[in-house]
């Protein structure tokens, strides 16, 4: 089992990666609030070793719907 600090850890090394991936498209900020908004999507999840990797992906997926449309603000609900 990942401990929280690792997963954290993880979760901040995932900012990094997508703020290199949509540099120039979207603010660290906006990022971070998505990884943010992804990551209380999965808080107490009994799949916690996975939980980095799902943050990751969830936040990334949005971020490339943001890029599609054109912009905006994120969505509310982390899932949809």
């Amino acid at each position: 089992m990942v401990s929280e600090e690792a997963s954290r850890s993880r979760i901040n090394d995932a900012v990094d990666r997508l703020a290199g991936e949509f540099r120039g498209r979207h603010s660290s900020e906006t990022i971070r609030q998505f990884v943010a908004a992804s990551f209380e999507a999965y808080r107490g999840s009994r799949i916690a070793d996975f939980v980095p990797i799902l943050v990751y992906k969830s936040a990334r997926d949005r971020l490339g719907a943001l890029t599609m449309a054109g912009g905006g603000s994120p969505p509310a609900d982390p899932s949809s």
